[in-house]
């Protein structure tokens, strides 16, 4: 059950991984400079969004599912930026660009307001009443 709901999260999570430790020599150059930002952006939001929709779908492991959000969002943002600083320490010809770490916790957060646009307070119906998100949701949102 959980690898049916997450394996297209965990493809992407190795996407984003592999495209942004490739030496800088193998990438094609950008057209235009923030090109790079968006892409960063784009795949964060993806990455953010289907491990949200998987881990809430999925019924293995209930302390995910019921606290999927804070934990997606804090492994997201942790991610960008351990992928950023892995880059500038082991490949000399790239760099650790605080602008990409950036991007990517953007990202994640755009991929979780999508999410909260499309699902709501339904994604936290089940879950447990000590989630915060939960709480937050039942006070603010509409």
């Amino acid at each position: 059950m959980f690898w049916r709901h997450n394996g297209i999260a965990f493809f992407l999570t190795v996407l984003a991984g592999c495209l942004c430790l490739t030496p800088g020599k193998d990438l094609a150059s950008a057209p235009f400079v923030s090109f790079d930002k968006f892409a960063h952006v784009v795949l964060f939001s993806l990455i953010s969004l289907t491990w949200m929709v998987g881990l809430r779908k999925q019924s293995r492991f209930g302390y995910l599912r019921d606290h999927f959000f804070p934990l997606v969002i804090t492994a997201g943002i942790f991610y960008g930026i351990a992928l950023e600083l892995i880059q500038g320490a082991v490949f000399a010809d790239r760099f650790a660009d605080w602008k990409d770490a950036l991007a990517n916790a953007l990202g994640v957060v755009v991929g979780a307001l999508i999410f909260l646009s499309v699902y709501g307070k339904i994604a936290f119906q089940n879950a447990s009443r000590r989630s915060l998100p939960a709480q937050l949701l039942e006070r603010f949102w509409p």
